[in-house]
């Protein structure tokens, strides 16, 4: 009979360091999928800021140059992948995704900021794009 019993514990603490093996793995996926989440959000609101910082440069240039300036620049038609929306409202540039929106203040413009290639230019006092 002390054979058996000496079997069933074996059986028993094998039992249990299996399952607490399995709660440790558990754990650490989640908490190593939490990090990668907010490591993948922190680089989509990286990426809006940029783009929007960007053409707000494109755009301050202009106004601050002599007629007749005329420049080609390239908006991404994604963030590394991500989908997103620009757009010029009066004088504020907006830029969003699905989880984050970057707003800036522009100098005032004639025409539509695009994805792709845009062309900027200054004349007769008046930023003009595409």
């Amino acid at each position: 009979m002390g054979r058996k019993l000496k079997q069933a514990q074996v059986s028993m603490e094998f039992i249990f360091l299996v399952g607490l093996a399995f709660t440790i793995m558990v754990v650490f996926i989640a908490s190593t999928r939490s990090e990668f989440s907010t490591l993948r959000s922190e680089e989509e609101r990286s990426l809006v800021k940029d783009v929007s910082v960007m053409v707000q440069q494109e755009l301050i240039m202009a106004s601050n140059v002599q007629d007749g300036y005329i420049r080609n620049f390239n908006v991404p038609l994604t963030l590394d992948g991500i989908s997103y929306s620009i757009q010029i409202i009066n004088t504020t540039l907006l830029t969003a995704t699905d989880g984050y929106e970057w707003v800036l203040n522009v100098p005032p413009v004639i025409g539509d900021i695009q994805k792709g290639n845009n062309t900027i230019n200054r004349t007769n006092s008046m930023i003009y794009l595409n």
